[in-house]
């Protein structure tokens, strides 16, 4: 997951891609084609990184908890022409977040912290809105794990920039804090857990987060590049960073999330994390932590999918990602056009750090590659099928809608179009277009993985599906037909207000429409369906656009489209009166056009008013 989040926002909401949805079954079962020789391997990942029109890149590979390979691949600077080398700095994106849950975890086995200690407790200065807090209290291992069910950061906090400003500042500036539901419940990727977690890091030891973090695991690791902020000792071994286009310069920010997003270092560096937990916390004879905290750092803990059997999922800062013959774990990041991954097997003593100055896919076919040659030579275990207890399956059929986005807005969209069915058969169940295996427990695995992805829970609430990074809802059948039939309808309003306006519009210029009820009749209704359009459009235009300084501020289109959403129930609430009060020599045909309209851009309205469509200001 990404300290930035704005391409994958704006693929939500423009629904190339679902976020949530796409992460429900586990990602990476390597598909690549099996390289078997590293000198092979190296020329791979170098085709690909070079077709992709990667600018720059640095990777290591690790065998037998070694690193076999340190490879540099093109320019740090396109236009000096100034080759990646050993000793390029990149940045590390969210694989902060990997060093503050093991930051965490540190102090926990030096009993100097407790993992379930109440936030209230830990950060009494802290504000924050958990409405179950009597009965389910804001812990730290949620912060950890993304289960406060906070919505990630908005806009406006990716323009924060200042390299001096205080994590006690910082987890003010990345508010505020509210629980859309009650934390350990399900998992949402949020970037503000981490800041405030690496803000306890502080009380808890007296030291800023940086400097507890290098002088207790990148200094003695002898990560010499890791720096948390921009620094004169690195600044000459930055590489500089690009948009997609691969030669359009990206601005460097110096982020106060720090403990989220903002560690610079090589890629020869940062394999020395991988290492470490391969290591099971020790490294070249140091021990950081005992064994088993290391299998905490990588297990969750707090959601309902653990609690239904899903063992595997985001730990503290490392999340699951079952290979085809090994289970990995790591983290990925992107900032500033940075892009980086890592990940690492236990079960091989190996694993891989990859990282670039743009953001492209190559990067994760790259890990792909690497992680098909790691796998080379172990055998395949196919998962063995467990018959269904009792009751069965069948009432897991039908389709399900997500319902931990990372973002509350989201909602709107998804609530409506991105819903995924599960089929169930005498062969078993699909869904997303994969057979899944049965291992028992209602836990289930996709027969080309090594490791169960998704579980099935039954609560008095209706069934629920959860996978390692989200939770879905069993939709009903009437609330399924109900909105798909608002859809059509909202659509066949539209159209029909579009061609009527057609008709009207010229009448209207030639003054032809006082014998026949007046123009109010027809335009109120048509400007109530063009503005509750226009909201939807305009946030998915927005989105999609992925510019902060239209995204991350007040700015023109953004305040345009705040005042269309104010404007949008004015006209509803207008349409609908003008059709209540009739209009003497319209025809029926025009009555019934209108009234049609405006009770579906009312019904639509409401719907958005629910989301919080309606006053939006898309930089908070």
């Amino acid at each position: 997951m990404a300290f930035h989040i704005r391409v994958a926002l704006a693929m939500l909401v423009t629904l190339a891609c679902l976020k949530e949805p796409a992460q429900v079954l586990a990602q990476g079962s390597s598909t690549a084609t099996r390289v078997q020789t590293l000198a092979d391997l190296d020329r791979e990942v170098r085709r690909v990184l070079d077709e992709a029109g990667v600018p720059g890149a640095g990777y290591a590979v690790i065998e037998n908890s070694q690193v076999v390979l340190n490879g540099s691949h093109g320019l740090a600077d396109v236009e000096a022409r100034k080759p990646v080398t050993a000793e390029t700095v990149f940045r590390a994106g969210s694989i902060s977040k990997s060093f503050t849950g093991i930051g965490v975890m540190m102090l926990v086995a030096e009993g100097k912290i407790d993992l379930n200690a109440k936030v209230a407790d830990l950060l009494p200065e802290l504000a924050f809105d958990n409405p179950w807090e009597q009965t389910h209290p804001l812990r730290l291992v949620h912060l950890l794990e993304h289960t406060t069910g906070f919505d990630d950061i908005a806009y406006r906090h990716y323009l924060i920039e200042g390299k001096q400003i205080p994590l006690s500042q910082a987890v003010v500036m990345y508010g505020p804090y509210k629980s859309r539901w009650r934390p350990g419940e399900r998992v949402s990727y949020c970037n503000a857990g981490p800041v405030i977690a690496g803000r306890i890091i502080e009380k808890v030891t007296g030291q800023r987060f940086q400097d507890f973090i290098s002088s207790r695991i990148t200094g003695p690791l002898g990560m010499k590049s890791a720096y948390w902020t921009r620094e004169p000792e690195i600044d000459a071994l930055l590489s500089l960073s690009y948009a997609g286009d691969g030669k359009t310069p990206e601005p460097f920010m110096d982020i106060p999330a720090r403990p989220s997003g903002s560690l610079n270092v090589t890629p020869a560096d940062l394999a020395r994390l991988p290492l470490l937990m391969l290591g099971r916390g020790t490294l070249d004879g140091i021990t950081y932590f005992p064994a088993d905290v290391a299998k905490r750092i990588e297990s969750p803990e707090s959601s309902d999918a653990v609690k239904a059997g899903l063992k595997n999922g985001y730990g503290k800062g490392v999340l699951a990602s079952p290979g085809a013959r090994a289970l990995f774990h790591g983290h990925d990041g992107s900032i500033d056009g940075f892009v980086a991954k890592y990940e690492y097997a236990p079960a091989l003593g190996a694993g891989f750090v990859v990282m670039a100055n743009a953001p492209s896919e190559a990067l994760f076919t790259v890990g792909d590659l690497i992680r098909g040659y790691l796998e080379r030579g172990v055998p395949f275990v196919r998962p063995q099928n467990v018959p269904p207890d009792a009751t069965g399956l069948d009432d897991f059929a039908g389709q399900y809608k997500t319902i931990s986005p990372r973002q509350e807005i989201i909602s709107a969209i998804v609530g409506l179009t991105q819903w995924n069915g599960v089929r169930v058969d005498g062969q078993g169940l699909s869904y997303m277009g994969n057979r899944l295996v049965h291992v028992g427990g209602n836990v289930f695995q996709r027969p080309d993985e090594s490791s169960p992805s998704l579980v099935f829970e039954r609560t008095p609430d209706g069934v629920r599906l959860h996978a390692l990074q989200g939770s879905s809802r069993l939709v009903p059948s009437w609330e399924l037909w109900a909105k798909n039939v608002s859809m059509g309808l909202f659509g066949l309003a539209a159209i029909l207000s579009l061609l009527h306006a057609a008709i009207w519009l010229p009448g209207w210029l030639l003054g032809r429409l006082k014998e026949r009820g007046g123009v109010s009749i027809r335009l109120l209704p048509f400007a109530a369906v063009l503005s509750v359009s226009g909201v939807v459009l305009g946030v998915m235009v927005l989105l999609a656009i992925d510019d902060l300084a239209l995204l991350g501020g007040p700015s023109l289109p953004a305040r345009a489209l705040h005042v269309l959403s104010l404007a949008a129930p004015v006209f509803v609430s207008l349409a609908l009166f003008r059709v209540v009060l009739g209009a003497a020599g319209a025809s029926m045909a025009v009555k019934g056009v209108s009234l049609f309209s405006a009770v579906m851009a009312a019904i639509a309205c409401a719907y958005l008013w629910h989301h919080g469509w309606i006053g939006i200001e898309i930089w908070n």
